[in-house]
């Protein structure tokens, strides 16, 4: 019979594995000091940097069929417009049923040709909300500033729950590669956390993880 320390030690180990991929308001800088942050949970109401996400809802665990089919539609009418404007096309791969996050993917990067195809200036923000593959123990994401292997950097990250708060953590890249458009790839291992900011994280996952099944069932004909 397992011991209780064994069996703790297993939790622990599949609570850090398991992740998530989704679309998540994320920063990630270097630290040159080299003095890691305290790990905290900031509430986006007594954040400074919470213009980002004070309007966030809670979502329910159930996503709305009419939240989809909105979606889908604003993905028709920016099409119309691609047309319209005769405006150059990207790399598009033809997907009949795309994931919630597939498609908002796809929509945030057609409004950004249309912006830029219009010379509309964009604000630049440190905090950008952008795909990424995400587990208790670190995170995955595509950054504009240039980091190497064992750059120590702090994190950042807007986890929407019951009360939509800031994650800051510490962490050390792992692997740093370089993309053709600029900036890079990078996987960060988080450096030791407490209890409450990986069950943060890992409860976060396993709700989003929920919410794409039924969200890609509403998207199947």
């Amino acid at each position: 019979m397992p011991s209780d320390n064994a069996a703790n030690t297993n939790d622990q180990n599949r609570r850090e594995n398991f992740r998530i991929d989704d679309l998540l308001a994320t920063s990630v800088q270097k630290i040159e000091n080299g003095v890691l942050p305290v790990p905290r949970i900031i509430p986006v109401s007594l954040s400074e940097s919470g213009r980002l996400g004070a309007s966030l809802r809670p979502l329910p665990h159930e996503i709305d069929p009419c939240f989809a089919l909105m979606l889908l539609e604003a993905n028709a009418k920016l099409d119309l417009l691609f047309d319209f404007y005769k405006l150059p096309r990207f790399n598009e791969e033809k997907n009949l049923r795309p994931s919630m996050t597939q498609l908002l993917l796809l929509i945030n990067t057609k409004l950004d040709s249309i912006l830029d195809s219009h010379l509309i200036a964009r604000q630049e923000e440190t905090t950008r909300v952008e795909e990424v593959s995400l587990s208790a123990s670190g995170i995955k994401l595509t950054a504009t500033e240039t980091f190497a292997a064992g750059d120590l950097v702090e994190v950042h990250m807007l986890l929407s729950s019951d009360q939509p708060s800031w994650v800051v953590v510490g962490g050390q890249v792992a692997r740093a590669n370089p993309l053709p458009e600029g900036g890079c790839l990078v996987a960060i291992q988080f450096t030791a956390t407490n209890g409450a900011i990986q069950d943060a994280i890992a409860t976060y996952a396993l709700r989003k993880q929920k919410e794409q099944l039924i969200s890609q069932r509403w998207l199947e004909p």
